[in-house]
């Protein structure tokens, strides 16, 4: 435990930290810091194809500070770099990335009342991704930043506990920018240009959200459960809504793109130590108003990125006096899509629409070896199954697996 006195606090204010209440300047302040550091090596596979031996790094400090009785401010930086190759859900479909790396700063500062608590936050985030072995970092297509604002709200009662947020994020896509948008060179005939670009935008990707999140906690023994909905509403103010062909009028409508997310989630816990045993399940509803066109086979699909998902978690972990750790995870997911219609191998549609199912088995051993270090062992196998067949875009059917060894710390 370190202490520092009231001088920190004032420059802590003055950088704009003001989350803090001004009666606390002449408080002491003591500050607890955690930190958790693993470097690990492992490969990827992808439909039995093996890439290069890689390496993965993860961080997370947080010096957290007790300002006073009551009120505690939470500063946190987490950050990871992945070298292994991994299929992410990117601009609506899976895309195989080949080097990632995030870095994300955030501020809690918590009050207590009693029973009560209140959490506002901010953090900042960006996030590079290499789809490419030549790819330079900050140069990727898909590079984004997150800037988010929120606060919870807690109440603590006998017979469980509640829990309210609000949350707003915007996210920006540097890099990312329609071909329509910077091909007007391409075009001799201006008309033509400017009747294909009207209301086309720029930045299709950058988009910003409303979330509001509601949990309940009860403890009936010997089980802890915990029920939760959440509602996003996320707005793209340049991506214009695709329009059904009609000759010598654009191919995008004024309105823009909005999609209304919500999930329903219900979760169990029971410790019977060392075992720690959970199970979760969640039903996930996404509504868009966005279309797509397919200008090859002249296929106009409406609520194109619309779905609903199924999800089941169940998760088994081992816990040993010695800081022996072992777990294992299953998690399985069926998403139905409402508007988006399979295809066949040559790329012709059916009538109906596409669903696709994700099987995902985590097995993890963590062992001491040394004072505050770990040797660590992951491996991950994760099958994805699809009546889609048409993958020239998107990876819908694949089998990947990961495994990752190397060392941790922990203070």
């Amino acid at each position: 435990m370190l202490k520092i006195n009231n001088h920190f606090f004032e420059l802590c204010v003055a950088a704009g930290l003001a989350l803090c209440p001004f009666t606390l300047l002449n408080a002491g302040i003591k500050i607890t810091p955690v930190a958790d550091i693993s470097l690990l090596g492992g490969k990827y596979y992808l439909d039995s194809d093996a890439a290069s031996f890689q390496g993965r790094f993860d961080a997370f400090f947080s010096p957290a500070m007790k300002l006073g009785e009551n009120h505690d401010l939470i500063p946190i930086y987490s950050g990871n770099y992945s070298g292994t190759q991994d299929i992410q859900e990117l601009a609506g479909g899976g895309v195989l990335t080949r080097q990632r790396q995030t870095h994300t700063f955030s501020l809690k500062y918590v009050y207590t009342d009693e029973f009560n608590k209140y959490k506002p936050r901010i953090s900042y985030s960006k996030a590079l991704i290499k789809e490419t072995k030549d790819e330079k970092w900050n140069d990727g297509l898909f590079d984004y930043t997150t800037l988010s604002v929120g606060i919870d709200a807690e109440q603590e009662r006998p017979h469980g506990t509640f829990t309210e947020s609000y949350d707003f994020y915007k996210v920006a896509y540097p890099n990312y920018s329609t071909l329509l948008s910077q091909s007007q060179s391409v075009f001799n005939d201006t008309d033509t240009f400017n009747q294909l670009s009207t209301n086309s935008g720029t930045d299709p990707m950058d988009n910003t959200s409303h979330r509001l999140g509601f949990t309940y906690a009860w403890f009936p023994e010997p089980l802890n459960m915990k029920a939760g909905y959440d509602l996003t509403y996320r707005s793209y103010a340049d991506q214009a809504i695709a329009a059904r062909p009609v000759t010598g009028q654009s191919p995008f409508k004024s309105d823009k793109r909005a999609d209304i997310m919500q999930n329903l989630s219900l979760k169990a816990n029971r410790v019977l130590k060392p075992l720690y045993l959970s199970a979760g399940v969640r039903v996930g509803w996404l509504s868009s108003n966005q279309g797509s066109y397919d200008s090859v086979q002249s296929e106009y699909m409406e609520d194109y990125y619309s779905y609903v998902d199924i999800a089941v978690s169940p998760a088994m972990n081992l816990a040993l006096k010695n800081g022996a750790q072992f777990g294992f995870a299953l998690d399985w997911r069926r998403v139905y899509y409402l508007g988006r219609l399979k295809q066949g191998v040559t790329g012709t549609y059916a009538d109906s629409e596409i669903n696709q199912t994700f099987w995902l088995t985590s097995i993890t051993a963590r062992y001491p070896v040394f004072n505050r270090f770990f040797a660590r062992a992951a491996y991950n196998y994760q099958v994805s199954t699809s009546n889609m067949r048409y993958e020239e875009n998107y990876r819908y059917n694949y089998r990947a697996s990961t495994y990752l060894l190397g060392l941790e710390w922990e203070f």
